[in-house]
């Protein structure tokens, strides 16, 4: 409420600004935020019609294989542990480390949707090697053309 200079009363009007203000600041930390709630490395991801929906708890782990190019029969790929970039030998043995953190993890599986079903598969089985038993494949839904 604010004073009017030419009348003797108290004048009802809304300061909006420290409303806009604080609006504000949530929009920017909310944009800032966003992008690092997806974890691993973004690739395209295959499509299912009924992916299982489970909420990310954050202590999952997840292992991404990126599609880089195809020549010819060979296709060459990268492969990330959660955002870094690792080897294959590097990958197998942070995997047994976090296996001995605790045991009750999962593994995500990223592939690309580009690479082949034996890279896919052959992670798979890394991570298997390394001990674990939760090994599942993330899909993004897909979205139905009506």
């Amino acid at each position: 409420m604010a004073m009017s200079p030419n009348s003797k009363g108290l004048r009802a009007d809304i300061n909006v600004t420290p409303l806009v203000d604080v609006i504000l600041v949530l929009l920017i930390i909310f944009m800032v935020i966003t992008p690092m709630l997806q974890r691993g490395k973004p690739v395209q991801l295959p499509e299912t019609t009924q992916p299982e929906k489970r909420p990310d708890d954050g202590k999952d782990i997840v292992v991404s294989i990126e599609f880089l190019r195809k020549t010819g029969n060979e296709v060459e790929y990268r492969v990330y542990f959660g955002r870094e970039l690792i080897d294959q030998e590097t990958l197998r043995s942070r995997l047994q480390d976090e296996l001995r953190k605790d045991s009750r993890r999962a593994v995500y599986v990223k592939g690309d949707k580009r690479l082949n079903y034996g890279v896919v598969r052959e992670m798979m089985e890394l991570c298997h090697e390394a001990g674990f038993t939760q090994v599942q494949l993330a899909t993004n839904e897909l979205k139905s053309k009506v």
